[in-house]
């Protein structure tokens, strides 16, 4: 208790009891938030029949302000923000309590280390990582979509190629999905004298026809040019998908 006062720092009033000042000063007024040297002060105190629900208590060792949730003492929030990294942005005040304050400074990325669901959020710079090499198309080709669902060979393709569609080499695509879900995957390759292209997809290894923008496959590419090659992936039951594809010439 601060100096001056007297008894506990909670009292129970009974019909009859003459009032001191200083009951009524730490015991009337000031017992809306009770101060207490201590846990251990207050538990003392405050034991199972008197504690309720919803009181506040002042605890003067470690100048922090907890409350009773009817079950046990909680703080305020204190200690550690996790899951930001270094020079993340974000400014914590008055860690300890009783009211941190935490001030984020908008100019700065945030790291989240965590699954996070953004609502209502605005891609300023909305960007894609394409998977550019200079190895020739030519017999099975996976699309890793953990890396990139955009895939580039530079150098003339060789031979036909199959296109496998997975999330890498150790995840599925279908775990990635949850059916409703769809995702676009692009390929990319040049022809030189001979029109060479894709004859079979597949996804998680399993073969999947596509339905072809104009009502056919093709049979042949486009010499002297550039491919590409779009499927539109939509999850419809587990493991279960339907491809749009087309192919698209560039010269």
């Amino acid at each position: 208790m601060p100096t001056g006062s007297v008894g506990a720092g909670y009292k129970t009033f009974n019909t009859g009891d003459v009032l001191t000042a200083a009951q009524v000063q730490y015991n009337l007024q000031n017992q809306s938030i009770m101060y207490f040297d201590d846990a251990a002060d207050r538990d003392t105190a405050l034991t199972a029949g008197i504690v309720q629900e919803g009181m506040f208590a002042y605890l003067a060792d470690t100048d922090t302000t907890v409350y009773y949730d009817g079950a046990a003492w909680q703080s305020f929030g204190t200690g550690d923000v996790t899951g930001l990294t270094a020079g993340s942005g974000i400014t914590i005040t008055n860690p300890g309590g009783p009211v941190p304050t935490v001030a984020i400074d908008t100019a700065t990325t945030v790291s989240l280390t965590a699954s996070q669901t953004l609502t209502n959020k605005t891609l300023t710079s909305p960007k894609e990582t394409a998977t550019i090499s200079a190895v020739a198309a030519t017999g099975a080709i996976d699309i890793d979509v953990v890396t990139s669902s955009v895939v580039i060979r530079t150098a003339n393709a060789s031979a036909n190629w199959t296109i496998n569609v997975r999330g890498d080499g150790s995840t599925t695509l279908d775990s990635l999905m949850a059916v409703g879900e769809q995702i676009s995957v692009v390929f990319e390759s040049p022809n030189g004298g001979t029109a060479y292209y894709p004859t079979d997809l597949t996804i998680d290894s399993g073969a999947v026809t596509p339905k072809w923008l104009g009502g056919t496959a093709p049979s042949s590419g486009n010499i002297n040019s550039t491919d590409v090659y779009i499927y539109t992936i939509r999850k419809t039951a587990a493991a279960t998908f339907t491809v749009i594809a087309s192919q698209n010439k560039f010269a």
